[in-house]
């Protein structure tokens, strides 16, 4: 099996176990712009009605969430996406138990992650109380479980990629694809 091939086989264990951001649900969000008369806020200008939701959003939402639950809506958000991957897949009875495969060794997967997600802190005040060697340490056991949960899914994902039809692994291979 060629590089590009083996790539393609390991997108579906990619979205279901991909790389976290925890360095945004960790640190505080930058404070948003201030307000005054002209100023960035004002109606029409870059800090403008809509403007302070489009940009500023998310780093509002994360800093009244805890990391700890940050992390497990990523998680969630992945659990989502795999589903609907095999909703677009459209599988054939023999397809389906392998897919089953998969799915069975993501969530087996994604339950070593919610277990690292657990020890984040459980409250949005204790995010600012954390050291960067707490953060650090923190980031290394999660890119430790997510290179073991990759390990874990391969097989199964490249077993269920070697039987889907060319229409199949083009979504697989491009599942953002919108032509």
């Amino acid at each position: 099996m060629n590089k590009s091939t083996l790539a393609g086989a390991a997108m579906i264990a990619v979205a279901a176990v991909a790389v976290p951001v925890l360095a945004w649900s960790q640190a505080p969000a930058p404070p948003p712009p201030a307000a005054g008369p002209g100023g960035p806020a004002a109606p029409g200008g870059p800090g403008g009605p809509g403007h302070d939701e489009m940009h500023h959003g998310w780093g509002r939402w994360a800093q009244h969430v805890s990391p700890q639950q940050a992390c497990v809506d990523r998680l969630a958000r992945r659990a989502g996406f795999v589903a609907s991957m095999g909703f677009k897949l459209d599988l054939t009875a023999d397809q389906k138990p392998l897919w089953d495969k998969v799915v069975a060794a993501t969530q087996t997967a994604q339950d070593s992650q919610r277990k690292l997600c657990a020890s984040l802190p459980a409250s949005a005040d204790d995010r600012g109380k954390e050291t960067l060697i707490d953060r650090m340490n923190h980031r290394q056991q999660m890119l430790q479980g997510q290179l073991q949960a990759l390990q874990q899914t391969e097989p199964a994902v490249q077993a269920l990629y070697e039987k889907l039809t060319p229409q199949q692994k083009a979504i697989v291979d491009h599942p953002f694809h919108r032509g």
